[in-house]
């Protein structure tokens, strides 16, 4: 399993109100899911963890409805969204 450390994880939430007690699950299950997609796109391109570092890695910002979706989809879509960028830093 690839190490992953996130010093930092800032989140911009917008008309959040009523959700407050959501986001600090959400954020735990999105770098969760986040590293098993990682992993399994490593495995497939038959990549192995070599201790790659990068920092300071920017997302393009995530568009989400927490009145209208789980934490699961919530969660999800912010992990593919950290996983295009950071495969795209790492080659994978």
């Amino acid at each position: 399993m690839l190490e992953l450390k996130i010093d930092q994880l800032r989140l911009n939430i917008e008309n959040g109100t009523g959700h407050e007690h959501r986001l600090r699950p959400i954020a735990l299950r999105a770098v969760a899911l986040l590293a098993d997609r990682l992993d399994a796109r490593r495995a497939e391109a038959g990549q192995t963890p070599n201790g790659q570092e990068t920092k300071n890695l920017r997302v393009p910002p995530v568009s989400l409805n927490l009145n209208g979706m789980s934490d699961e989809q919530a969660a999800g879509q912010i992990a593919d969204a950290l996983l295009e960028t950071l495969a795209l830093q790492l080659g994978v």
